[in-house]
């Protein structure tokens, strides 16, 4: 009888991530894939039949979420999510169970017929995670796109797509990867001088946090806005761009401290959507944070006098794979939609 392997799909955009587990939930092994779907579905499809091919000899079930559906090479979020869930009935082998928004698992004959059912539910493992706990009122997902902020007993209906959460301030459309630095800054301080930013994409979020060290690049394969890696020199090259400079060595102090001032208006508008949830919540914020990002919302809590206690604090997934190492905590999402489906999250 061959072995069960369970894996969780958070299929996004930009980004796909899958965590396995084996048939005891043990985390034994993770993946991550830079794939910007609204190129192409070429690359994705690719992707999923090798993982397909390397687990061929295992009992497989595959547990899905996403939120490509909303790329604009679809020409809706319905066709995005009908050509989704045809790649991954053909190419991946095993059983393929589909998340929605009312916290159930379908098949694909079921997600085809109702498409919005499945729009951007990810948030919704968090919550219900979360609502499990007594520790914590706030999650604060932030991602290489967007951050999530997810609060206890927060009303699916009232923010069941997109539009809705971003009305309400629980989805800031602001990463702490991918987000061009204008779309956040208007200026910026070079030599004590307050200095207008070229509105081009020469720069993302994630040049600030290479620059300050505030996030690990090496550890996963993210490509800047000039098609180069996440390295100290590729992001002071760029965050000189945005200023209309060549990066000179000498220049260095000067451009960290551009980089300083970029990541406090970065940080501004997260504090701001805290606030929010603040008065929501009525009562003292206790939070904690997943995603790429989440050391940055550790900072900015500590910063804010805002009660923070880390997730590996909270609970312990518990990783088999004594030869790879990986954040699942960075992927949280990933790991969730399997751990759901049985009922396994927070045991």
């Amino acid at each position: 009888m061959s072995e069960s392997i369970y894996f969780g799909w958070d299929i996004g955009g930009a980004n796909t991530k899958i965590t396995v587990l084996n048939s005891n939930y043990e985390i034994s092994d993770f993946y991550f894939k830079n794939i910007n779907i609204w190129n192409s579905l070429s690359i994705f499809e690719k992707f999923i039949e090798k993982i397909s091919k390397k687990y061929s000899g295992s009992d497989n079930y595959h547990f899905i979420t996403f939120t490509a559906e909303a790329c604009d090479n679809f020409e809706t979020r319905s066709h995005g999510v009908t050509s989704i869930i045809n790649l991954c009935d053909v190419h991946l082998n095993g059983e393929k169970k589909y998340y929605s928004n009312n916290n159930k698992y379908v098949n694909i004959k079921e997600a085809a017929k109702n498409p919005i059912s499945m729009y951007s539910t990810n948030w919704i493992l968090t919550l219900n995670y979360l609502n499990r706990q007594n520790k914590i009122n706030l999650i604060i997902d932030i991602g290489s796109t967007t951050t999530d902020f997810i609060y206890r007993n927060m009303s699916v209906s009232e923010n069941i797509n997109d539009f809705k959460r971003l009305s309400n301030r629980t989805l800031l459309y602001q990463g702490a990867i991918r987000t061009p630095v204008p779309m956040f800054a208007n200026t910026t301080k070079f030599d004590e001088r307050e200095i207008p930013i070229i509105n081009e994409v020469y720069a993302t979020s994630g040049d600030i946090f290479c620059i300050l060290n505030d996030i690990k690049f090496e550890k996963n394969n993210h490509i800047g806005s000039d098609n180069l890696p996440y390295t100290e020199i590729n992001s002071l090259n760029r965050i000189s761009r945005l200023i209309g400079k060549d990066y000179k060595n000498e220049d260095k102090e000067k451009i960290q401290s551009c980089a300083k001032n970029l990541k406090s208006k970065f940080n501004k508008y997260i504090v701001q959507y805290i606030s929010n949830i603040e008065k929501l919540l009525n009562e003292e914020l206790v939070v904690t944070s997943v995603g790429e990002g989440r050391s940055l919302i550790q900072e900015i809590c500590h910063n804010n006098k805002i009660k923070f206690i880390p997730i590996d604090k909270i609970d312990k997934l518990i990783v088999n794979n004594k030869k790879k190492q990986f954040d699942i905590y960075s992927h949280f999402t990933s790991a969730l939609v399997v751990l759901n489906y049985f009922g396994k999250i927070n045991e």
